[in-house]
């Protein structure tokens, strides 16, 4: 839960599906505009990226340590380090998905940090929901083991598609959020955050694929339908 009165400070540790479209200056604008306080939001990301890379890198670590984070956000390579069978990416053992997430935990700990295991919306647009559905109940059970938040962007999407199929949150590849997508995932974010409703949020999203967090990414608006059906969406998933 957020601290009142004092900044909140978020890192970022991720690839595309962390930066695309600029989603942790979308959830500073959230916070901004519903009066939840101000948000410090930085990042360590590498498209394409596992949390191995990351971890061995050590720009990750180094940031961890550079100062007392409130939260830690961890997300993998939307695979797994998958599996390619039949021309056709699956999700693959979760073995070292888990390993490094819990060496990440432990220094997040140290650091007096909570972590949050952020689920990427991968495959449900390309048509592979057992894969999406798989690689969600991996990231639940790790959360729940570790008694850590987590953001089940899969559980969101697929509902958002069951409810209203002709309105796209993908990309053209149909695997990374497309704006739409972006301004859902950080409606959960907001709603996990400050356990509030994802309600009255600003009517717009960004358009970036910049790896650094962009001071003024290009502004995209939503309608007030959209968003309206967007919040609907976070605010059922659990």
């Amino acid at each position: 839960m957020v601290k009142k009165n004092n900044p909140l400070s978020i890192l970022f540790i991720g690839n595309s599906f962390s930066y695309y479209h600029a989603l942790p200056k979308l959830l500073v604008l959230f916070a901004q505009a519903t009066s939840r306080g101000n948000l410090m939001v930085d990042g360590v990301f590498r498209g394409g990226a596992t949390l191995k890379m990351l971890w061995d890198e050590g720009k990750a670590l180094k940031k961890l340590r550079s100062r007392n984070w409130d939260y830690v956000v961890l997300q993998e390579r939307g695979r797994l380090g998958g599996i390619i069978k039949n021309d056709v990416v699956h999700v693959g053992k979760p073995q070292t998905f888990i390993s490094y997430v819990t060496r990440f935990d432990k220094e997040i700990k140290k650091a007096g940090a909570k972590m949050i295991l952020y689920c990427p919306p991968a495959f449900l647009g390309t048509g592979a929901l057992h894969d999406a559905q798989k690689m969600q109940a991996i990231y639940v059970k790790l959360a729940r083991r570790l008694r850590v938040m987590v953001v089940p962007s899969v559980a969101a999407f697929l509902l958002a598609s069951q409810k209203k199929p002709t309105l796209n949150l993908y990309e053209p590849d149909g695997y990374h959020q497309n704006s739409l997508g972006t301004y859902l995932i950080a409606s959960l974010f907001y709603k996990k955050l400050f356990q509030k409703p994802a309600y009255n949020l600003p009517l717009q999203s960004y358009v970036s694929r910049s790896q650094q967090i962009s001071k003024k990414p290009k502004i995209v608006k939503l309608s007030e339908t959209d968003a309206r059906f967007l919040w609907s969406i976070a605010n059922q998933i659990k």
